[in-house]
């Protein structure tokens, strides 16, 4: 009888004691109303493309998630409810055979700032320019210190007019099995968020590789803006364009700075596509003048860029440039 109920007592303090570890891990004492907001692009976006996208992407989506974007990050968030998101569970290994990441848990902080995110409801804020990254640290890269690179308006442009082309890294060529045409197919196989020493997109462009000879090589601030917007993360992220038509427009202060941009990795060196150059400013006057290169960008004898128009702000600037004399300075 005595031993019956000491064995009583005993599974009765047990199971008092399991419930009050699963309350207090439950309610650990984050109280999220009196936290500060959590950025959902410049604190959560960061560690879902560093730890998660590699296998969860829009292009390979383990197990059927994909954390490459705010969108498909949520489809495995409950807002208000981090202990219920399956995400959460994951990263937190309650309720899955495996710790996500796989071999490389996340940090404490990463994970209380990722509950804190959800239990504020999970929002797609976003905060004003992220901190400036010094690309000269972290592995001998070639970046420099710079504000914020965008993909949308920074980094596609490079891509399409020197690498996602016909014969290239287009859909149909695919040479080596890359494509460079879009954010999905950039992130597929070609970069690490976070490590571009550790990234095929910029290690190739970085040591001359790619584009091939007689092709030109991309410029330093082009190799920069890879490097930099791999270091911060590699977000598929849009940004006003700082597309300038309010100063006086002109070869030196803008146009040349369009060009290289969306014209000079096809028409420059001795490989200019169709022999136009574009190079120099008395070059890019010449098409002016005759017509052709307005004509070529508005898309009206032919499309170019190859692939994508330029923004309609640059579009602006080149018509300015010539309604007030294509002037050089």
């Amino acid at each position: 009888m005595r031993k019956s109920l000491r064995l009583s007592i005993l599974f009765l303090f047990g199971t008092i004691l399991l419930i009050a570890i699963q309350v207090q891990c439950k309610h650990d004492g984050l109280n999220v109303a009196t936290l500060k907001q959590v950025c959902f692009d410049t604190e959560i976006a960061p560690i879902f493309s560093n730890n998660c996208a590699s296998c969860h992407n829009n292009s390979h989506m383990e197990s059927g998630y994909s954390y490459a974007d705010y969108n498909s990050i949520l489809k495995s968030i409950t807002p208000f409810d981090a202990q219920n998101s399956k995400a959460y569970i994951a990263i937190t290994g309650k309720g899955f055979t495996q710790l996500m990441p796989p071999n490389s848990a996340l940090s404490e902080n990463d994970r209380i700032l990722i509950r804190v995110w959800i239990d504020q409801g999970a929002k797609n804020t976003i905060c004003t320019s992220p901190p400036s990254t010094d690309g000269t640290t972290g592995g001998g890269g070639g970046g420099t210190k710079s504000d914020a690179v965008c993909f949308q308006r920074d980094i596609l442009p490079i891509l399409l007019s020197s690498c996602g082309t016909t014969g290239c890294h287009n859909q149909t060529s695919a040479e080596e099995g890359y494509v460079t045409v879009s954010y999905a197919s950039v992130m597929a196989n070609m970069v690490k968020p976070g490590a571009p020493n550790s990234s095929k997109l910029y290690t190739e462009v970085a040591n001359n590789k790619m584009p091939p000879s007689p092709y030109t090589k991309l410029t330093k601030a082009a190799k920069d803006s890879i490097f930099n917007w791999i270091k911060n993360g590699a977000l598929n992220s849009v940004c006003t364009s700082n597309c300038d038509t309010t100063t006086a427009v002109t070869y030196s202060n803008q146009i040349s700075a369009v060009i290289s941009r969306n014209c000079a990795s096809c028409h420059s060196g001795s490989t200019a596509q169709m022999g136009i150059l574009l190079d120099t400013y008395a070059n890019v006057k010449t098409y002016l003048d005759n017509g052709r290169l307005l004509s070529s960008v508005k898309g009206i004898s032919i499309q170019m860029p190859p692939g994508y128009k330029i923004t309609s702000c640059e579009l602006r600037q080149l018509e300015l440039w010539k309604a007030n004399g294509a002037k050089q300075n």
